[in-house]
């Protein structure tokens, strides 16, 4: 889906990666809430909050690849690190792109829920897709009864404004 356009995020959760010193982040693999989160089948939602500069991003991208470390064919994961500094990273907008192209790499056959936008039906050269189609779009992917589990990791999305 090249209309999408996405950012960079693999190379944003990189550069926080390289942040981290040898051996921090690994406290959470041991931690109740997170195992408590890892171990539950269908919908749960474990949420990280702490002050500002105490290392929430750096844990986060330690957390997409340990996801990614265990997952099976069974699983898939979408991320996105906001960013308040960035107005490219910090909108509804951006975050849904980025979660849906990572979304489609890995369920290819996901595309079927873009061709159910009126918009995209009766204009097939529309390359503009506004938040609320692709929150639509997000919500089909994710409701899909015959779809991967998906783990939907969204960093410092208090830092966003978030109109869809």
């Amino acid at each position: 889906m090249k209309s999408l356009k996405p950012s960079d995020y693999e190379t944003y959760r990189d550069e926080l990666w390289l942040r981290r010193h040898e051996n921090t982040c690994t406290w959470i693999l041991g931690d109740q809430h997170y195992r408590t989160w890892a171990d539950k089948d269908g919908q749960a939602i474990l949420w990280i909050y702490g002050d500002p500069g105490c290392g929430k991003s750096v844990l986060s991208s330690f957390l997409t690849k340990e996801i990614i470390r265990g997952k099976t064919n069974q699983h898939c994961l979408a991320y996105f690190f906001c960013d308040d500094k960035d107005e490219r990273l910090k909108t509804a907008h951006a975050i849904l792109v980025n979660l849906l192209t990572q979304l489609l790499n890995q369920i290819p056959d996901a595309i079927k829920h873009f061709s159910t936008e009126h918009e995209y039906t009766t204009k097939k050269e529309k390359t503009a897709w506004s938040s609320g189609m692709l929150w639509r779009v997000f919500v089909r992917i994710i409701n899909d009864a015959h779809r991967k589990q998906v783990n939907i990791l969204i960093d410092a999305l208090g830092t966003s404004p978030l109109i869809i």
